[in-house]
């Protein structure tokens, strides 16, 4: 770092990545440890706190951190600077984000704003699972009398028809521990999900369809269950709503679905098997009219590329359950299987998208291809509402030829309908 970019820092005033200090104080490790538990950042000894360079004695400064840190298991790592700014030595911290939560004293900070706060024991869990340092599937919850036995009938019946494996039930015991499923006595959370009414023990445990439109949910719809049918009934919802379009493939006319199948029933797996299940909150499903997004909670583990994408499950008990059951076909091809389903539709597109607090797979539908000079003009007209009447006027066409053109633009969700019977009226959704 230079003089000119320390200025600028000061200047840009404390935040969630900078902290001034006039000294070191005697909380100086718990600073530290919340940086490195959040994304990293600097501490600037000999600034004031409204931003006024007070200057400090860095080799003192550089010993009592040295000292404090010893403290923070583990240790974060971090980078110390001086620079002299008119004469005035200043040192800069740079602390790295963990991959491990650091403690102090079984205590765990955090950087929240411009303060530091402790976590409590489920901000702990929570953010444990999305760095990868614990599996929260693999965790043993619930007497094992809690599992359906209808449900574990069903697993070693798929596991005996997708794997060609038949397990003796005198050694299900034994296959269910060694899969993750069950620990001595009791149920593991992967367990729970797979072999009880899940949503019962583990709320967020859902996928959550929902209509909408640019302004918001206009409906939704709830699956709950166990893991493996909750991705059956959301997939099979799905595809019953999905729109059959027509399109020219060579001298023929085909039918179509708006987006390819295997690539959404991928996609929805991929949510349930990967998705941080310490955040409170479910997997979603949104339908806009012109694109379709799954979107679950916990971003990519650490070290996983959306462009080079491996498997590192954040759910490993659950993943081997459904690998076994014949949803997850090959480990870590998730993303390029849907890239693949994709790249061979006629005019579907999909994004991958990561936060870090969330993973969405976006399908869009670029239909302008699926446009004539006829299709054209009749959105042109339904900017405002009109009926199919003024529009056959308009274009000198017969009624019928419109209604049909106005059905096919319905179904690529680019004209919705207004009002009912002879007063109904057509406008673009767009």
């Amino acid at each position: 770092m230079d003089i000119e970019e320390l200025i600028y820092l000061i200047k840009s005033g404390e935040s969630e990545l900078l902290e001034f200090k006039e000294t070191i104080g005697k909380n100086v490790h718990h600073e530290i440890a919340a940086f490195a538990n959040s994304d990293g950042g600097k501490i600037l000894i000999g600034i004031s706190d409204s931003g006024k360079i007070i200057g400090t004695q860095a080799k003192e400064a550089i010993e009592k951190i040295t000292s404090s840190i010893q403290s923070i298991i583990p240790p974060p790592k971090i980078k110390t600077q001086k620079i002299s700014i008119d004469g005035k030595d200043i040192l800069v911290v740079d602390v790295d984000k963990s991959s491990t939560l650091c403690s102090i004293g079984g205590v765990v900070y955090f950087r929240a704003g411009t303060g530091v706060r402790p976590l409590s024991l489920q901000e702990i869990i929570m953010l444990s699972s999305e760095m990868g340092a614990i599996h929260w599937d693999e965790i043993p919850m619930l007497t094992k009398k809690e599992a359906r036995p209808e449900y574990i009938d069903w697993f070693f019946k798929r596991i005996e028809e997708t794997r060609g494996k038949t397990i003796a039930k005198g050694n299900r015991d034994r296959y269910l521990r060694s899969a993750g499923a069950q620990n001595d006595d009791k149920l593991t959370n992967a367990g729970i999900l797979f072999f009880t009414d899940a949503t019962e023990h583990i709320s967020s445990a859902r996928i959550r369809k929902v209509g909408m439109n640019e302004g918001g949910p206009i409906w939704s719809e709830e699956y709950e269950g166990p893991v493996w049918k909750v991705i059956e009934e959301a997939y099979k919802g799905l595809i019953r709503e999905l729109k059959r379009l027509d399109i020219v493939s060579g001298t023929r006319r085909v039918k179509v679905e708006e987006y390819p199948p295997r690539a959404i029933r991928e996609a929805l797996i991929n949510a349930v098997a990967h998705r941080n299940y310490t955040i409170s909150a479910d997997v979603k499903i949104l339908v806009y009219p012109d694109r379709l997004e799954i979107k679950n909670p916990g971003s990519l583990m650490p070290g996983v590329e959306i462009s080079d994408p491996e498997h590192i499950p954040r759910n490993p008990s659950l993943s081997n359950l459904l690998f076994d059951s014949g949803y997850i076909e090959r480990y870590g091809f998730g993303i390029k299987m849907i890239e693949e389903e994709v790249s061979s539709h006629p005019f579907c597109s999909v994004e991958f998208k990561a936060s870090p607090s969330s993973f969405t797979v976006i399908f869009r539908k670029d239909i302008t291809s699926l446009l004539d000079e006829m299709d054209n003009q009749i959105l042109k007209l339904v900017q405002v509402p009109t009926k199919s009447g003024e529009i056959a006027v308009r274009l000198n066409v017969s009624k019928n030829t419109i209604l049909k053109r106005i059905d096919k633009l319905e179904n690529l969700g680019l004209i919705e309908k207004k009002g009912s019977g002879p007063r109904i009226m057509y406008m673009a959704t767009r």
